[in-house]
């Protein structure tokens, strides 16, 4: 049976949980969100059920499945709305993006690589041990149709920003790079987290992954 995810957190998808249209609502979402990452933290993954995320929530199991179908179902909804501020912060860089403009991070192509390539480590691949084990989770729930998505979105938004900044050094964003480029990010992380990879975190690992990033996006130097 397919898992059902919050409405709020994974666009594109027909309701079948209380929508959070008020701000309590949201309110209860989020207080479901913390309580899941701290059972994680500190008992671990074979700990987290339903029962126990309400109780450290402080809702009742009625509430929690109101909105909610099952632990699987909050975990990747909380990875999808990771994804969106994961976003939101490349809409941010590349909106603020200026070939002219005398900070680095602003005109260099490189440097607002590196800072994304950051930021998608810090949310998909590191943190304490709870942080690690909700992220891993989530990685091994999440199914193909909604990765798929989320990459296809990814890139028609990267696409869409680099064609507007004209970047210098940055090639021409075709079908084939920024699908490469995005599965490629996408990709290693996921596997670093996954295999609990002890590179995952340090600065070769952050090293390497912009060095293949960039070497997809590059203009050819020869």
């Amino acid at each position: 049976m397919p898992i059902k995810r919050h409405p709020s957190a994974v666009s594109r998808v027909t309701p079948s949980r209380r929508i959070p249209s008020q701000a309590r609502a949201e309110h209860t979402i989020r207080a479901i969100f913390e309580a899941t990452a701290q059972v994680l933290n500190d008992d671990g993954e074979s700990a987290l059920t339903t029962n126990r995320i309400a109780a450290r929530a402080g809702v009742s199991i009625g509430t929690l499945y109101q909105y909610f179908a099952s632990k699987e179902d909050i975990v990747l909804a909380m990875l999808a709305r990771e994804r969106e501020e994961v976003m939101t912060t490349l809409d941010t860089l590349l909106a603020n993006a200026d070939p002219d403009d005398p900070d680095p991070l602003k005109s260099d192509p490189r440097m607002l690589l590196r800072a994304f390539v950051q930021r998608y480590i810090a949310a998909f691949g590191t943190g304490a041990p709870g942080r690690r084990a909700l992220v891993k989770l989530a990685w091994r729930l999440d199914n193909q149709q909604a990765m798929v998505q989320s990459l296809r979105e990814a890139s028609d938004r990267i696409a869409l920003h680099i064609q507007r900044v004209r970047l210098p050094l940055v090639r021409p964003p075709s079908p084939v790079i920024t699908f490469v480029l995005t599965r490629l990010l996408a990709g290693t992380v996921r596997s670093a987290s996954l295999e609990d990879s002890p590179l995952l975190g340090t600065a070769e690992f952050e090293d390497e992954l912009v060095n293949a990033c960039w070497g997809v996006m590059r203009v050819d130097p020869s």
